[in-house]
């Protein structure tokens, strides 16, 4: 493998997208215009918007915060902003690709009461491949080459293209939330709440009692609400949390394992060593030179 060090920034932009906020490209142009520019998606790259890659023809795996998830004919991909990925660059895909920026995609999200770009913490019960029906497939096609041609129309047709993307996300959304059928609203709601307050605090808060705190809860209480919500306890969330990143920080970021933990709120160097490796099995030192080699 490639060192991570040297992976490009690469950059996913287009006039429509500096424009209005929003594009659909053709995915197999998309990827030889990045290659012509002397970038290489192929390699572990991070995220800048929103994306939804519609795969129609290619099969093969899709490389997402440090795990491989396979795709096919007539299914999505979903990237959340910030993540890191990874094209197949034995199996070439063909199909389409949705970038929105953070702004857009709120503005569009606006009435929807579920987003459907999950927290990465759920991606341990919802997976970021979607395989279609062939109603939802067809139906999807029909709302792209509708918001393809509003793009093509101009400035005006924004709302049209945010409210086309709105209710592709909602139809999406029933099908992905499939894992959550037995949660009451409000249990979704209090999940939400918890996995946001992990992504804000979790360089300086550890302990789920601590968030149990914060959401004027019991740990109990909290802890049971993950475990009917995705399985998992709320510390074990929260470590999947901070570890994911200490691996970002490690490769994507190219940083030492000692700026590693800084950045990150351990200082103690020595209990960040043996926490990486108490929850991967390697040290980190370890975890990039394997990356590396």
């Amino acid at each position: 493998m490639d060192r991570t060090d040297d992976i490009p920034q690469i950059t996913y932009d287009s006039p429509q997208l500096r424009k209005t906020g929003m594009d659909v490209l053709d995915l197999e142009e998309f990827l030889q215009d990045i290659c012509d520019q002397g970038a290489n998606p192929y390699q572990t790259h991070r995220v800048s918007h929103f994306c939804l890659i519609f795969v129609e023809q290619g099969e093969g795996e899709h490389f997402i915060d440090f795990h491989s998830y396979h795709y096919e004919p007539d299914c999505i991909i979903f990237l959340n902003k910030e993540q890191i990925h990874g094209f197949d660059r034995e199996n070439r895909i063909k199909g389409k690709l949705v970038l929105m920026t953070r702004e857009f995609f709120s503005a569009s999200s606006a009435n929807i009461r579920t987003s459907y770009f999950v927290p990465v913490h759920q991606s341990l019960s919802a997976f970021p491949v979607l395989h279609l029906s062939t109603e939802m497939n067809e139906s999807c096609k029909a709302m792209l080459t509708e918001m393809m041609r509003a793009l093509n129309e101009g400035p005006d047709s924004g709302v049209i293209v945010q409210l086309l993307l709105s209710a592709m996300l909602l139809k999406l959304a029933k099908q992905r939330e499939s894992h959550l059928i037995h949660l009451s609203e409000q249990q979704k709601e209090r999940f939400g709440e918890f996995l946001r307050l992990v992504d804000e605090h979790f360089t300086e808060i550890r302990e789920a009692s601590q968030y149990a705190q914060l959401m004027h809860s019991s740990y109990k209480c909290l802890n049971q609400m993950c475990k009917t919500c995705c399985g998992h306890t709320a510390k074990q969330l929260i470590d999947f949390r901070i570890i994911l990143e200490i691996k970002r920080k490690l490769t994507m970021d190219g940083l030492s394992v000692q700026d590693a933990a800084f950045e990150l709120g351990f200082d103690d160097i020595t209990h960040f060593i043996k926490y990486f490796k108490r929850h991967t099995g390697k040290t980190p030192a370890a975890f990039k030179r394997e990356l590396e080699g």
